[in-house]
């Protein structure tokens, strides 16, 4: 299982330490955001140090899934990559390299790169997200999806909140949001709670101090309300059509039964 899905899907959750004679369990809560840096896969080593980021999204990896050589600098860190064209010869490279997980950076490529396998998918997209797209992405083995704001999102008004609301609200996705400069504690814990699971960063366009303010306002995050009537969004699916009802199914079996009784 990919680990990047694992810390996804742990967002925000609170886990006991083991129970021992010695020590008491201590409860230790995960983040509820996550911080990705993106970098380009030429000059992958001069950023693998970067402070406070979660993981690493390398792009134009494209030779990375064709040589055969290691990435070491990324030895025990999460990484991921944005490629092009690649054939199951190619994934299995990086799979063996570490890589955790893969965007295919244009739908002009071969669809191989949605191979089923254990590393994580992601697919990018932005607010003029449609419905037809968004019941296509349901089906398909994509598990977050990169989501581009309009220009002019920050400082963030409503009218952007709406038009990122949009998108998010119609796939039960995580969703990983592009951003070009550090948001306000305010304004970052509203986009969270859409929800939105990540965001990502160029770190090549990112300061050292904007880095930190990142990773402070991530950490400062309150834990994320259940939004109501919502349920679980990772869960949520877009409905589909030509399927019966469930709960007027159920009604038709009663009604036969009723008959049945009558007889």
């Amino acid at each position: 299982m990919s680990k990047l899905t694992d810390h996804l899907d742990a967002l925000g959750r609170v886990s006991m330490a083991p129970l021992g004679f010695a020590a008491r369990p201590r409860a230790t809560a995960s983040p509820t955001m996550l911080l990705i840096g993106a970098a380009p896969a030429a000059e992958a080593d001069k950023y693998a140090d970067s402070e406070g980021v979660d993981a690493f999204l390398l792009t134009g990896a494209d030779k990375v899934a064709a040589d055969a050589s290691p990435l070491n600098a990324f030895d025990g860190k999460l990484w991921g990559v944005s490629v092009g064209e690649i054939g199951f010869d190619g994934l299995d490279n990086l799979k063996s390299k570490g890589c955790d997980f893969v965007v295919p950076s244009s739908d002009d490529h071969s669809a191989a790169v949605l191979r089923d396998d254990d590393m994580t998918r992601g697919y990018e997209v932005d607010t003029s997200l449609t419905e037809e797209l968004a019941r296509v992405i349901e089906f398909l083995p994509i598990d977050f999806l990169v989501l581009t704001p309009p220009p002019g999102l920050w400082p963030l008004k409503l009218s952007g909140l709406i038009k990122l609301e949009s998108a998010v609200s119609l796939v039960g996705r995580h969703f990983v949001l592009r951003v070009e400069q550090p948001p306000t504690t305010e304004e970052l814990e509203v986009v969270r709670n859409l929800p939105v699971d990540a965001l990502l960063i160029d770190l090549t366009a990112t300061s050292p101090d904007d880095l930190r303010k990142y990773r402070k306002c991530i950490d400062g995050l309150p834990p994320r309300k259940p939004r109501p009537g919502a349920g679980d969004h990772h869960d949520a699916t877009v409905p589909q059509t030509g399927v019966l009802d469930a709960g007027h199914q159920h009604e038709e079996e009663d009604e036969d039964e009723d008959d049945d009784w009558g007889d």
